[in-house]
């Protein structure tokens, strides 16, 4: 159960660097389109827009962390995904061949339908 937690916990820390980025991102763009200027903090890349995203996802992500349903929920996901038993290497590129076979023969079939129906509606319409 330990090593569950382990792996939420770090699911809700990358999905709080994940939001961090896109939400750094939506507020800039925000900012340029109202003409508002994003003035530097400290540096060149700490500006009021990147603090503001990364206040926003980490606030969001604490408080969705904090919420007993959420990270339930995230738990019971996680022990499902333990459950679930994966192909193993060479099972998947079994069916990898299985795929590109398959799906050769049917692009094979389809062209042959379409050279028919080419054919057929050269003869229809008297086109050569």
């Amino acid at each position: 159960m330990d090593e569950v937690k382990r792996y939420v916990n770090l699911a809700f820390i990358v999905a709080a660097m994940i939001m961090a980025w896109l939400l750094t991102n939506v507020v800039k763009w925000g900012l340029g389109m109202f003409h508002i200027r994003d003035m530097n903090l400290m540096g060149e890349y700490v500006t009021i827009g990147s603090v503001t995203g990364i206040v926003l996802a980490v606030t969001t992500t604490v408080l969705l962390w904090k919420n007993a349903r959420v990270y339930s929920w995230a738990l019971n996901v996680a022990n499902e995904m333990k459950q679930v038993t994966w192909p193993t290497a060479n099972e998947t590129k079994y069916a990898m061949k299985v795929v590109i076979v398959m799906s050769c023969i049917v692009a094979l079939i389809l062209f042959c339908f379409d050279l028919v129906s080419k054919w057929l509606t050269g003869l229809i319409l008297g086109i050569n």
